[in-house]
């Protein structure tokens, strides 16, 4: 009972932003004393926060289930200002660290080995592939980040369960220019099954009707009409790959 009602308390948080505290604390549930140890982030909103636990994992806690000692607390960090990075993202994590990147397009032993192979160079970092799941781990998040980025650079995404270690989002401008015809290059295509996912991803992108992408090539071009980038990217990363689109 117990168990599950601290299960409850917090949930998993896998998507916006954050910007990371260096004050560890034990937080503690008003209604039963249930506590986890973590570190404040910052406010989701104004009735929720963002804490981040020894394992690396980003939670968010409703501030109103904590006790009245935990909250005056939060509300001294808010005013004080939430540290972070000084570009706005969130810092890395010093200590050891274990990254799970969800669903990417791992459909045979060749994507696998090519995920291994972008990663092998790298001192100190362990990796482990169980079904679309990427698990990385390593003694800081730096050490982390720079195997994402390998991972990324080899043509494959996947959701990282760690808000602060994760590939680097792409960020439209507001005045994003659209064409009838984009290049996509570095995506991972090992195998027929590849290039059928390439598929989903024209059915996924307003305005694309075609691709010309192909087993082991390095880059394709995708045709249509008003095609954003951002669109087409956001596009692959949903089917597990990544790519420079131009």
């Amino acid at each position: 009972m117990k168990l599950n009602a601290l299960l409850s308390f917090v949930v998993v948080l896998t998507v916006g932003a954050m910007a990371l505290s260096t004050q560890a604390r034990t937080w503690t549930r008003a209604s039963d004393g249930a506590k986890i140890e973590g570190d404040f982030i910052r406010m989701k909103d104004a009735t929720t926060a963002y804490l981040r636990r020894s394992s690396g994992q980003t939670v968010e806690v409703p501030i109103s289930l904590l006790s009245a000692e935990d909250q005056a607390f939060i509300k001294e960090q808010v005013a004080a200002g939430e540290p972070g990075g000084g570009d706005g993202k969130p810092a890395l994590p010093a200590g050891e660290t274990t990254v799970t990147l969800a669903g990417a397009h791992l459909c045979c032993g060749g994507c696998r080995s090519g995920v291994e192979s972008a990663v092998s160079g790298i001192e100190g970092l362990s990796l482990d592939i169980q079904n679309k799941n990427i698990i990385l781990k390593g003694s800081s998040g730096e050490l982390v980040k720079k195997g994402i980025d390998a991972i990324a650079s080899a043509g494959y995404f996947g959701i990282s369960d760690n808000e602060a270690v994760k590939a680097d989002e792409f960020k439209a401008d507001d005045d994003e220019k659209t064409k009838d015809s984009l290049t996509v290059s570095g995506v991972h295509l090992c195998c027929g099954s590849c290039v059928k996912a390439i598929d989903d991803v024209i059915t996924a992108i307003e305005g694309a009707e075609s691709h010309d992408a192909k087993k082991d090539g390095s880059s394709f071009t995708i045709k249509g009409k008003d095609l954003k980038p951002s669109a087409v990217l956001a596009a692959l990363r949903d089917e597990g790959f990544n790519g420079t689109v131009k």
